[in-house]
């Protein structure tokens, strides 16, 4: 074990096709050594220990403590899937634990193999956000963000975010096809991806391949991000979002650019 780098585990629901692509894109980082599940026989202190959940309930509270004693120093992180949306309102979910959606590790697991991440082990729900809003700063470098949105609520709902981060935001409609090549991002908020505006959406983002595309939806499923993959979608947020998540995909490409939710051929 390369004493080095940042010992991470990877345990749980690998196979369920939310979660494939993690291990492969966890494994292109040289900053940490990367064990499968079966490695716990053998090694303990990890750094960071990342629980994969498709169903509620696969990993108890006793579970966790199982976990936490033998890597008492370890960031436990619980990655679920379309079937946990609602786990933390009706729980009971371990405590001591962060929770982050399918489809948003690939924006938010980078600070914390980093180790960028503030936030101890014991941290409550509310104390995360609070952290989560410290660690954003203003670097100066301005997006002009365009949002399509079917409602002024909607449109308010990002547009609000956004200028809190110091972009500015414009209300955009999909005729506006000529007058969007000075956007540098693309959000777009729908109800879901079966109805008549994601198609229309859809056909919107492909028109314009140069500005990065990002969709806004309630409760993300595996078959919302195959479909949003395929019209250029690089990142999926969920309702409600993180500010500091809408921060981390703002960002101009020429820092860190936005990474893709999985590597697929």
């Amino acid at each position: 074990m390369d004493a080095a780098k940042r010992q991470v585990l990877v345990s749980g629901d690998l196979e369920s096709q939310e979660f494939e692509g993690l291990a492969a894109w966890l494994s292109t980082w040289p900053s940490i050594e990367l064990h499968a599940e079966e490695a716990t026989a053998w090694v303990a202190n990890f750094d960071i220990i990342l629980l994969c959940a498709a169903r509620p309930g696969r990993f108890s509270a006793a579970d966790v403590e199982a976990f936490r004693q033998r890597n008492p120093l370890a960031q436990l992180i619980q990655i679920f899937g379309p079937w946990c949306i609602g786990e933390a309102r009706t729980g009971p979910v371990p405590e001591g634990i962060q929770r982050m959606a399918w489809y948003e590790w690939s924006y938010r697991l980078p600070e914390v193999i980093e180790g960028r991440s503030p936030v101890p082990a014991t941290s409550s729900p509310q104390e995360q956000a609070l952290a989560s809003l410290s660690e954003i700063a203003a670097d100066g470098n301005s997006a002009t963000v365009g949002i399509l949105a079917g409602a002024a609520a909607d449109f308010d709902y990002l547009r609000s975010g956004c200028h809190a981060l110091g972009h500015s935001a414009k209300w955009v409609s999909t005729e506006e096809s000529t007058k969007a090549n000075d956007l540098d991002v693309l959000i777009g908020i729908v109800p879901g991806t079966d109805g008549a505006e994601f198609a229309e959406l859809g056909r919107w983002f492909l028109a314009i391949p140069a500005a990065t595309k990002i969709l806004c939806l309630g409760a993300p499923t595996w078959e919302d991000w195959q479909k949003a993959q395929s019209c250029g979608v690089t990142a999926i947020l969920g309702q409600p979002f993180r500010l500091a998540d809408l921060a981390t995909l703002l960002k101009p490409q020429s820092d860190c650019g936005i990474l893709p939710l999985v590597n697929r051929p």
